[in-house]
């Protein structure tokens, strides 16, 4: 399996920007497999209220901008969990983000 983690600085979901603390976009790819698995936990500066459902999201790091379609799985208003939901743009392959050993 490979992994890589991303910091967030800034979000926008679906039109709307959040306040932000910041955030860990965690990558991944199962072994034999095309399709990436991904997960955006975000803490917000001030209570946020979201409801569980699909959002179309803008991330924006020191590494660049990524976004894509992911749902909200989890909040408790000023942490919030999204989980990928299709293709995660700006990401290209692993090849991009990981060392040569």
């Amino acid at each position: 399996m490979q992994h890589y983690r991303f910091v967030i600085e800034t979000l926008i979901a679906s039109g709307r920007r959040i306040p932000s603390r910041g955030g860990d976009l965690m990558v991944a790819q199962r072994d034999n497999s095309d399709s990436l698995d991904w997960e955006l936990v975000h803490q917000t500066s001030e209570i946020v209220t979201l409801v569980q459902a699909p959002y179309e999201l803008e991330m924006d790091g020191p590494e660049g901008a990524l976004s894509g379609p992911a749902v909200l799985v989890r909040t408790d208003g000023r942490s919030h969990v999204f989980r990928g939901a299709g293709t995660l743009e700006g990401f290209g392959s692993f090849e991009r983000w990981l060392p040569d050993f």
